[in-house]
């Protein structure tokens, strides 16, 4: 049904679900479509929770919250949002419409191998890892477009990494994942001057520091925000799950709703302002 209004060329998602898959992994859900952002990945060597074998296999089924997935999405090449040859395994047993990516040319040798396997397969596949500030506006069909916002990653150890934030417009509605972006107002300002942003997704650091609190209310002003990328609260050797019940505490406003995405509050709707 969803489908079919689609190509009438109405407008008819009031409501889009979010489902966590892990750590930053979330599934878009909405107009009949199904977007997946940064939600492939099963490497070790970081605290963060992986998509298991299990998940995998409900992926490739069609089963549950995955009976709809058109899209995949990556805002950078980490082991913790992207596992490129995890991705191609997948891709091989459940063909999708589009893939937006982080660009080969700055990425692993394994990402370029999945590239290229992208070209092979005929699969519409869209390069990224923008320049800090620079933005790229893509439209894979009716109703959705993907907007990139080129950015770095936070932290000292990560200043050579880009990151792309990732604003996805589904049927009207604008929903801002930003990954691992640093709080840098420069790279997002000129971008997002004119967007009126439904949710933003940023992690517990971004939250919890006033300069990310200074673009979260100046830049992105968004009518809901997001937190996700969080550890399992048993093995949280940052200590996120406290640094975020305090940021709640201390940056908390009644006109700016927050919502934490973890293991157990992992769905949530979000729906059209005034509905």
């Amino acid at each position: 049904m969803h489908r079919e209004r689609r190509k009438e060329g109405k407008n008819v998602t009031e409501c889009i679900d979010i489902d966590l898959v892990a750590n930053a992994g979330v599934l878009v859900r909405g107009g009949g479509l199904g977007l997946l952002v940064d939600g492939v990945h099963d490497e070790g060597g970081h605290p963060f929770s992986r998509v298991g074998p299990d998940t995998v296999a409900r992926m490739v089924r069609g089963e549950g919250v995955f009976a709809d997935l058109d899209y995949l999405l990556f805002t950078h090449e980490h082991p913790d949002h992207f596992t490129p040859k995890l991705t191609l395994e997948l891709l091989r047993r459940r063909p999708v419409r589009g893939v937006l990516l982080p660009d080969a040319a700055q990425g692993s040798s394994e990402l370029a191998r999945f590239t290229d396997a992208l070209v092979e397969m005929g699969v519409p596949h869209w390069p990224l890892g923008l320049a800090p500030g620079c933005v790229r506006r893509v439209e894979p069909e009716p109703g959705l477009a993907v907007t990139a916002v080129g950015a770095r990653h936070m932290g000292p150890k990560f200043r050579g990494v880009r990151n792309d934030c990732l604003l996805v417009t589904l049927d009207g509605m604008n929903l801002l994942f930003t990954g691992d972006a640093d709080h840098v107002p420069e790279y997002y300002e000129d971008a997002l001057r004119d967007v009126d942003i439904d949710a933003v997704f940023v992690n517990p650091i971004f939250y919890h520091n006033p300069d990310g609190q200074a673009v979260i209310n100046d830049t992105f002003r968004p009518r809901e925000v997001f937190i996700y990328h969080m550890p399992p609260k048993d093995d949280d050797p940052f200590h996120l799950v406290f640094t975020v019940k305090r940021a709640l505490e201390r940056h908390a406003r009644p006109d700016m709703p927050v919502r934490v995405l973890d293991a157990d509050n992992a769905a949530a709707r979000l729906c059209r302002a005034g509905t």
